[in-house]
């Protein structure tokens, strides 16, 4: 799916579903759907990334008996929270941290699947609706952040050596500057509620090297230009 047709689809989506709950509110206290005042939040998630590249580490697998080394799956996943401010419960500002410790990439120099986090500082756009006590809020949200990568890998092709237990290992780290754009719901009863949406990353790609070791090869090729989804869902507190 296209980041374009995404965009879109969430905005229709938002709009016909405010305008379905705003006509059967019109009995309600606060007709208009706003808060008075503006409010902060907090959520805590668990969810699952896809879309991201696919693994190959179990290739390795008929290298060697080491059960350290990751078989791969299709899971992988994510958990983190955020804390943010909207005014009149309609437009504002978030901070969001995600982290996945068993992120899936396909790089044969893998001697596991590696952690991956996320940290993105988002504008959101929300639109409130009030039925009774119960606050509805389909929002959209994006900005700008790191993305960030730590791995063990092998300091040579494991391909190369019929036992992978002589090759040495490495621990890399690093970090790309990169944006997520995604949409949601977040419903209140009081202080509180629950959050669910559904987000895009994007890593900034560097077509320059500056390390050739080779764990900065590894770090250039995986992070540059890295994308992938997640889905979340989880309990929200407004105050």
């Amino acid at each position: 799916m296209r980041i374009a047709d995404f965009v879109i689809t969430a905005a229709l989506v938002v709009g016909v579903s405010g305008t379905a709950l705003a006509q059967n509110s019109n009995n309600s206290n606060n007709t208009s759907g706003f808060d008075p005042e503006g409010h902060w939040f907090a959520s805590a998630y668990l969810g699952s990334n896809f879309g991201g590249p696919n693994s190959t580490v179990q290739n390795l697998a008929n290298l060697t008996n080491n059960s350290d080394i990751d078989t791969g799956s299709n899971a992988s996943i994510n958990f983190g929270g955020e804390v943010g401010y909207v005014f009149n419960g309609a437009y504002g500002a978030e901070f969001m941290a995600n982290y996945s410790p068993n992120f899936e990439l396909g790089n044969v120099l893998l001697v596991r699947r590696p952690g991956l986090a996320t940290y993105m500082v988002n504008g959101i756009a929300a639109i409130p609706i009030h039925l009774g006590d119960t606050r509805f809020r389909p929002f959209v949200s994006g900005g700008v952040g790191a993305v960030q990568l730590r791995s063990e890998i092998f300091t040579i092709d494991p391909t190369t050596n019929p036992n992978v237990n002589t090759i040495g290992t490495t621990t890399e780290n690093g970090s790309r500057f990169g944006w997520d754009l995604g949409g949601g719901l977040m419903i209140f009863n009081g202080a509180w509620g629950l959050r669910g949406d559904v987000r895009y990353y994007k890593a900034t790609t560097e077509n320059n090297i500056s390390d050739t070791t080779i764990g900065g090869l590894f770090l250039h090729q995986e992070l540059s230009g890295l994308s992938f989804w997640n889905a979340n869902f989880g309990v929200a507190f407004r105050w």
